[in-house]
């Protein structure tokens, strides 16, 4: 088994957190070990594309950054690759399944050879259960293919978050401007949603404003949350400056988390990337069936429990239930808003914690090497 022959599988379905984990999943294994061979295979290069500007969507394959990118869909073209340079270990992110072709490859029943190990690296849950499925096997239809599960997660039994060296470099540094700054700075908010009804929250930071003495400024991102988010903004008198952002490169949206004063962030990788930053956040958990996106939020913010003070830690835990339903009111964010430098304290907690469990990319690597 060649251990240095790594194929990444991204089957882009959530917008771009697909996409952005396994960018940054790739970054960070290379800076771990420059010497990986990394080839990705990727179902939606646009998305790519928009993360990673470098990025050529129109082309089958292509060399960015010392790795190789194939298109997903690009069936002849990278059967005829990977037919020539078999796969060694494949990352399969988020239990995406494999194209096609690679399923030929894979288990075509003449085929001999090395092992080829599957690991599936599964969606970051604060759920008990990923203690239990970490590193548990699964099994596949031919003795050669052999298949893991890989759970990031929030616990030492989990293979914790991934720290790429542009993050942790965006964050001390925030870390070191907020520590030099002397003066009175606007009040910076971040947000980023799904859509839903954001006249509450211009509301709470109306009167924020107003009751702290500090001007605000909300950092708009692209996407599902501009619109409604300005129809609320407009229809409230545009009570606060607000900055309509651009569809920003992965790097530069980190930064961003990292410099702000509150987060409100949805998805998969802007999740992992709040929890870093150690600034108080709020996350919109992707609907689910039966409810069960309140499920993920109740278990993340258990998480949190240890490193706010109890009556804190209730109206947050309140306040983030009803956003996530879209019942949430002015008062509570208001409330929590106020005590924005205590929070600040025990988010920076635990960020710090979870920056000491390691690097998710680290940790693999060493798995693999152990095979």
């Amino acid at each position: 088994m060649d251990k240095k022959n790594i194929t990444i599988l991204c089957k882009v379905v959530d917008n771009f957190g697909d996409i952005g984990f396994v960018y940054r999943l790739a970054r960070a294994l290379s800076e771990e070990d420059d010497s990986l061979k990394l080839r990705l295979i990727v179902s939606d290069l646009p998305s790519f594309a928009a993360l990673a500007p470098k990025v050529d969507a129109s082309k089958s394959e292509q060399i960015y950054q010392g790795w190789q990118i194939y298109d997903w869909n690009a069936a002849e073209e990278c059967k005829r690759a990977f037919t020539t340079n078999p796969p060694s270990i494949i990352l399969e992110c988020f239990q995406c399944g494999r194209p096609d072709w690679l399923e030929d490859i894979l288990f075509d029943k003449d085929a001999a050879g090395d092992i080829v190990q599957i690991v599936n690296i599964d969606y970051l849950t604060a759920e008990d259960y990923a203690d239990d499925f970490h590193l548990l096997k699964s099994g596949t239809r031919s003795p050669r293919v052999k298949k893991i599960n890989f759970m990031p997660g929030f616990t030492d039994k989990t293979a914790g978050l991934i720290l790429d060296r542009d993050f942790v470099k965006a964050r001390k540094e925030a870390v070191k401007d907020k520590g030099e700054d002397s003066g009175q700075k606007p009040f910076t908010l971040v947000f980023f949603s799904y859509e839903r009804d954001c006249s509450p929250l211009v509301k709470a930071l109306d009167a924020f404003q107003k009751q702290r003495k500090q001007p605000v400024h909300l950092l708009l991102a692209a996407g599902k949350s501009h619109a409604p988010f300005m129809k609320a903004w407009e229809e409230g008198g545009k009570p606060f400056a607000v900055k309509s952002l651009p569809f920003l490169p992965q790097q530069k949206w980190d930064a961003l988390l990292c410099q702000s004063d509150w987060n409100f962030v949805r998805g998969e990788d802007s999740l992992s990337r709040a929890c870093l930053t150690g600034v108080p956040f709020v996350w919109q958990a992707y609907i689910q069936e039966e409810d069960y996106h309140l499920v993920k939020l109740a278990a993340l913010n258990e998480r949190l429990r240890a490193y706010l003070p109890g009556d804190l830690y209730s109206i947050y835990d309140e306040y983030t239930k009803a956003y996530n339903v879209g019942k949430d009111t002015s008062d509570q964010l208001l409330t929590l808003l106020l005590q924005a430098d205590t929070l600040k304290t025990a988010f920076t907690r635990f960020a710090d914690n979870l920056m000491a469990k390691g690097n998710l990319a680290a940790h693999l690597l060493k798995w693999i090497s152990s095979l």
